[in-house]
């Protein structure tokens, strides 16, 4: 693996901290993840809030005002990526890398992503000041082939990233009592977990320029059985626009629309 900071990857203490049973489902942070080269160029390469290439998440919903998400954009085109962008993608795709998941997770039919050559949800993902998203179990069904989405990655670029800035990726308990974990959007970090029905995640506040990029990882099992096309989002305690929630999350799991 060229771009990985393969130092930092003692395969055994990832193996511990991502099945520790004290989360409430398997999630793993590992820190100064790939060579700073090769990530400061990243960083460098990254597009600026006002470049025309990114996508924007929709800030209305059914004709309501979106309490999910806002103020999200994404660029999934690999024509569009960044190279060094694109040159990570591979390398988390490759061969080599895929073995690496397979032992600190344990799924040894895992597979890369094969649409779109880099994967469904693969691609960088921004959030401007005020932007929210809201706590979820992520989209499990691939929409092209059919089966389960069991892994994610996501890496942080925020290299001057502070406190105030907040951006932390919230990890909450399976009945939605508490918030059990903050993992910070720390520069040259990444956060792998596991897809499940309840592995609850969000970024409930954002008050600085937030930059990341993702992969996903399938499993091709024959008891999958999941219908739902999207995000199931979840209320907190004392969540606010709680009728609109209620209106509107079940529609919002299901639209078809990518």
């Amino acid at each position: 693996m060229k771009y990985i900071n393969k130092q930092n990857l003692n395969i055994e203490s990832c193996i511990e901290s991502f099945n520790d049973p004290s989360k409430p489902y398997r999630y793993l942070v590992i820190d100064d993840f790939f060579n700073p080269e090769i990530f400061d160029e990243f960083s460098k390469s990254y597009p600026t809030l006002d470049d025309n290439k990114w996508y924007k998440f929709r800030d209305t919903f059914h004709g309501e005002d979106n309490v999910f998400e806002k103020g999200m954009m994404g660029i999934s085109n690999k024509e569009q990526l960044p190279s060094t962008c694109l040159n990570i993608i591979n390398e988390l795709n490759s061969d080599s890398f895929l073995n690496v998941l397979k032992s600190i997770t344990g799924l040894k039919g895992l597979l890369k992503d094969t649409h779109n050559d880099i994967g469904q949800w693969a691609g960088i993902r921004a959030m401007v000041p005020g932007a929210y998203q809201s706590i979820h179990s992520d989209a499990r069904k691939h929409p092209h082939l059919g089966i389960e989405k069991r892994i994610t990655l996501v890496g942080y670029l925020n290299k001057e990233w502070t406190e105030k800035d907040s951006g932390y990726t919230e990890v909450w308990n399976n009945d939605m009592t508490k918030c059990v974990d903050k993992v910070a959007p720390k520069y040259n970090r990444v956060l792998i977990f596991e897809n499940t029905e309840k592995s609850y995640h969000g970024v409930p506040e954002v008050k600085n320029y937030r930059k990341t990029f993702l992969t996903s990882y399938l499993l091709n099992t024959e008891n999958f059985n999941e219908t739902r096309p999207k995000a199931r989002f979840v209320k907190r305690p004392n969540e606010k626009n709680v009728e609109l929630w209620d209106k509107l999350s079940k529609i919002r799991e299901n639209l078809n629309d990518y």
